[in-house]
């Protein structure tokens, strides 16, 4: 089950077919696992950068300002 999931990573992250990459000699198949694997945990670190910067940068903060309001006794 383990070598299907592989084996759709990388026919995913290349844009080929599964049975382009069942038909890969086995180093070029662990070599485009490898690269599928590191680019996919880039894209996750790079959106979850993004996430963190859109959320704190578009965050309101509202100010009190009704004490210049009341009156001096």
């Amino acid at each position: 089950m383990q070598i299907q999931l592989f084996a759709y990573i990388v026919a995913k992250h290349y844009s080929i077919s599964l049975s382009e990459v069942y038909n890969m000699r086995e180093d070029i198949f662990k070599q485009s696992l490898s690269w599928a694997l590191a680019m996919n945990e880039e894209e996750r670190l790079e959106q979850k950068r993004q996430d963190t910067s859109s959320s704190t940068s578009s965050e309101v903060v509202e100010f009190d300002y009704t004490f210049l309001e009341m009156e001096d006794d």
